[in-house]
C-alpha cells in the first residue's frame, strides 16, 4: 500500500522559494502580489509538514537559510521548473512565468539589452529576472538552480557545465588617444610590459590577463586595480596607463569626455570565447531555450557588423 505523503500545494512551495531568492518575506509578498500574510503561512506550513526550520530570521538582515532550506530551496526550484515546462508545452505559443539567466558584467551591456528587448517583444509572458554574475558565481547558480542559462566567457567554468560557443572576443589594447603608443598600427606584450597597466580585475579574468604576460616571462606593471569596466576606460582615458580589454564601446570616449583608442594586439594571442552556460546532461527548459536563441541572435549580429569595421571589433567568430 502506498505511504500517504504530507501534504503541501505548489503554491506554498513557490512562496517560500521566492521568500528565499528575495530573502524577505514582504518584498516576496510584492513581487507575487499577495498579502505577506500568505507568504508567511505558507513558509510556516512547509516548516510544520517537513517537521524542520527552513529560515533564520535575523531582525536586520532579512531571512537566512537554513541548510535544509537551502536543500529544499534547490528540490523546489526543479518541480516548480517541471512544472512550467510542462505546462508551457501545452501552450506553445504562449511562454510565461520568471525566467532566472546570469550574465558576465563586461557582456551585459552590450548584449542583454538586444537579448531581453527581442525575448519580451516576442513573448511577453516571460518575466525576466537576468542578474549581473562573476564565473564563480555563476558556477554556483547553476549548481544551486537559481538560474537555468548564462551568457558568460569561457573562464573556466569547469565540470558539470555544458557550454554552447557563440563568439569569440579578441584582446585589444585601449589606450588615450594623445598616448605616444596611439598611433601605432599594433603593439607586443613585450612592448607594453614596461607601460603603466590599468587592470580590470575581476575573477578569474584579472588572472586571465596577468598570465597573457607571465606566461611569456614577462611582469606587467599594473599600477591600478579596478572591477569597473568604465573605470578601467576612464583612467586610461586620462593618461594613467594603458589596459587590455576584449568588448568595444560604439563610442571612444569614457563618462568624462576623455578619448580612447583601440590597437590590435600583435601577439598570437586567441581570445575568449563568449558562450551559453547550462548544466550538463539536462535539456534546456522552454523559457531558457527562448534565451539562448535571442542570445545567438544578437552575437551573430554583432559578428556580422565587427565584420564591416575596422580593428578590432567587439566579436568574431572563431578562427
Amino acid at each position: 500500500m502506498r505511504k500517504a505523503r504530507p501534504g503541501f500545494t505548489l503554491t506554498q512551495l513557490s512562496y517560500f522559494a521566492r521568500a528565499a531568492e528575495l530573502g524577505s518575506m514582504t518584498d516576496a509578498a510584492a513581487d507575487l502580489f499577495v498579502a505577506q500574510s500568505a507568504v508567511s503561512t505558507a513558509v510556516q506550513h512547509l516548516e510544520r509538514v517537513l517537521e524542520t526550520q527552513l529560515f533564520i530570521r535575523h531582525r536586520t538582515k532579512g531571512l537566512q537559510l537554513t541548510a535544509t532550506g537551502q536543500e529544499l530551496l534547490t528540490r523546489a526550484r526543479v518541480v516548480l521548473g517541471a512544472v512550467d515546462d510542462t505546462l508551457d508545452a501545452f501552450r506553445p505559443d504562449a511562454l510565461t512565468g520568471p525566467l532566472h539567466a546570469t550574465c558576465f558584467p563586461t557582456l551585459a551591456p552590450f548584449f542583454l539589452p538586444r537579448i531581453i528587448h527581442d525575448l519580451t517583444l516576442n513573448h511577453p509572458g516571460i518575466e525576466p529576472r537576468i542578474r549581473e554574475g562573476t564565473v564563480d558565481e555563476i558556477v554556483r547558480a547553476l549548481a544551486s538552480r537559481a538560474i537555468d542559462v548564462a551568457l558568460t566567457y569561457d573562464l573556466g567554468l569547469g565540470d558539470g557545465i555544458r557550454t554552447e560557443h557563440l563568439a569569440t572576443a579578441p584582446v585589444y589594447v585601449a589606450l588615450a588617444r594623445d598616448h605616444p603608443l596611439a598611433g601605432r598600427g599594433a603593439l607586443s606584450l613585450r612592448e607594453l610590459a614596461d607601460q603603466p597597466m590599468i587592470l580590470l580585475d575581476m575573477p578569474v579574468s584579472g588572472d586571465y590577463f596577468t598570465e597573457l604576460f607571465t606566461s611569456q616571462g614577462l611582469a606587467p606593471d599594473i599600477r591600478y586595480r579596478f572591477a569597473s569596466f568604465e573605470s578601467v576606460r576612464a583612467m586610461v582615458a586620462r593618461g594613467h596607463g594603458f589596459t587590455l580589454l576584449h568588448q568595444r564601446p560604439a563610442f571612444d570616449r569614457s563618462y568624462d569626455g576623455s578619448r580612447l583608442t583601440a590597437v590590435q594586439l600583435l601577439d598570437d594571442v586567441r581570445g575568449l570565447d563568449i558562450v551559453l552556460a547550462t548544466r550538463e546532461g539536462e535539456p534546456l527548459s522552454r523559457k531558457a531555450a527562448a534565451f539562448a536563441h535571442y542570445a545567438r541572435a544578437a552575437l551573430q549580429a554583432a559578428v556580422s557588423a565587427a565584420a564591416g569595421t575596422d580593428v578590432p571589433p567587439a566579436a568574431s567568430t572563431a578562427g
